[in-house]
């Protein structure tokens, strides 16, 4: 039987005055020995000391409600609370409540409720929600990467989809990286790279994509080196963007692909066997089983997007991420925390692998190709992925970025003209100087700008 130190500490001190000099008390037992008296008292004693340890265990355990926000799909609810049924298991005084939210409603819900002090404590939504809400004071930085069995998991990948400001603020749960669907009733061989893609699109499977900064971002990298170097920064000579916004517009006078804003109509084709190929996220297989019905229904395969003279395609990536709320108390943060790491570890990570075709963040999980096709998919083109750094203001940065292939694709500007354009834009959205931005060749900034 195991004692902690300290029932055997109190135990002793107990004992002391018990079984010291004034061991009178029990001459009024009769005929019973003493040393008997003293052996079944000390049995009774030790099992009273076991009793209170354990008691005392038992008050240190987790209590309390927490309130979790999510916008999960019905299907996804299901296999969610099964993972909190486990975790209220494991910690019996707690009581997590969860509330489903429309998707598109979820984050202004969460700012207004939690100006006013009433947000939830645990918020699962995306990663890049964290700049507006830490700039809001609605969200709190993140202990777990401190502690030693969590370090792993807060590799560089993970720790650049949540980092702000040189803190931690979220756990990202699930990546969510844009990968190639592709009908494995019309493909016979996988295009590896963008030509062969092409000659896919000419022998007539159709190739679709939306041709807008997120959606296209992938093509960049495959050309250069990316808009974003090692640290972080903002580069664009050399990036690749120029000559991925040319070839974008050679591909949008070939035949068999399609390039259009309405991803709604693009999917529909696939998901009707008209195309053969698709740019799409994780999120997209949900959408796809609602669009066919079961004797419709394409078997389709997910691989990464096919790479460049420069190298692997670099799709954004995005995760889905735990947030947690500025204003719970000490009682919910410790629970919070507890969660979190819960929701990620191991065994909730294959769970959600297995149940929804999520693509597990936690660095430990090894997809495997045959028993989890599609998730391997997107798993490996999360390798190649790149993440855009929080600190910047993603959504200027995109429409600009959109500006750039409209120009393009509608014949306005040329390449060299759109992307020289886009770079001035990004040194007034970022701040920056015009030393600051490494420009393309024969780009040059207002005098004015110069002299800055």
């Amino acid at each position: 039987m195991f004692m902690n130190r300290c029932c055997v500490k109190r135990l002793g001190e107990y004992g002391n005055k018990l079984w010291g000099a004034d061991f009178q008390c029990f001459g009024n037992l009769g005929s019973v020995p003493r040393n008997v008296v003293v052996r079944l008292f000390g049995i009774l004693l030790i099992g009273l000391f076991i009793m209170g340890c354990q008691a005392n265990t038992t008050n240190n355990e987790l209590k309390g409600r927490l309130t979790l926000w999510h916008s999960w799909t019905p299907a996804e609810v299901e296999v969610l609370e099964g993972a909190l049924a486990q975790f209220q298991e494991i910690h019996p005084g707690v009581r997590i409540i969860p509330v489903s939210m429309p998707e598109e409603q979820i984050l202004s819900e969460f700012s207004k409720t939690g100006n006013d002090g009433l947000g939830p404590a645990m918020l699962i939504g995306k990663n890049s929600w964290i700049s507006q809400l830490a700039d809001a004071g609605l969200i709190r930085p993140v202990s777990l990467n401190q502690e030693p069995d969590t370090l792993t998991f807060f590799n560089l990948r993970n720790r650049a989809l949540v980092e702000y400001q040189d803190e931690i603020f979220g756990v990202p749960m699930s990546l969510e990286p844009y990968a190639l669907y592709y009908n494995k009733d019309m493909v016979t061989e996988l295009p590896e790279s963008l030509d062969a893609l092409l000659a896919e699109a000419a022998d007539g499977n159709g190739v679709s994509f939306v041709p807008r900064f997120e959606e296209a971002y992938w093509g960049i990298q495959p050309f250069g080196a990316g808009l974003f170097d090692a640290t972080g920064q903002f580069t664009l000579a050399g990036s690749g963007f120029v000559e991925w916004l040319r070839w974008v517009a050679e591909a949008q006078a070939a035949p068999g692909v399609i390039l259009n804003v309405d991803d709604k109509s693009l999917l529909e084709l696939f998901a009707t066997g008209q195309i053969a190929y698709y740019v799409g996220k994780p999120a997209t297989q949900a959408r796809l089983h609602a669009l066919a019905d079961d004797q419709n229904a394409i078997d389709f395969g997910v691989m990464p997007l096919p790479q460049g003279p420069n190298g692997s395609s670099g799709p954004l990536l995005t995760a889905e991420t735990i947030l947690l709320y500025t204003y719970m108390s000490d009682e919910q943060a410790v629970i919070a925390n507890e969660l979190a790491k819960f929701l990620v570890n191991n065994q909730q990570s294959i769970r959600f692998m297995r149940e929804l075709d999520h693509v597990p963040a936690n660095p430990a999980i090894r997809v495997d190709r045959r028993i989890y096709p599609l998730v391997n998919g997107f798993a490996r083109q999360a390798t190649t992925a790149v993440v855009m750094p929080n600190d910047i203001s993603s959504q200027r940065l995109v429409e600009a970025g959109n500006r750039a292939y409209i120009t393009v694709l509608s014949g306005t500007d040329s390449a060299e003209t759109a992307v020289c354009t886009f770079g001035l834009e990004v040194i007034e959205i970022l701040d920056l100087s015009p030393t600051e931005v490494n420009l393309p060749s024969g780009c040059v900034p207002p005098v004015e700008d110069v002299e800055q």
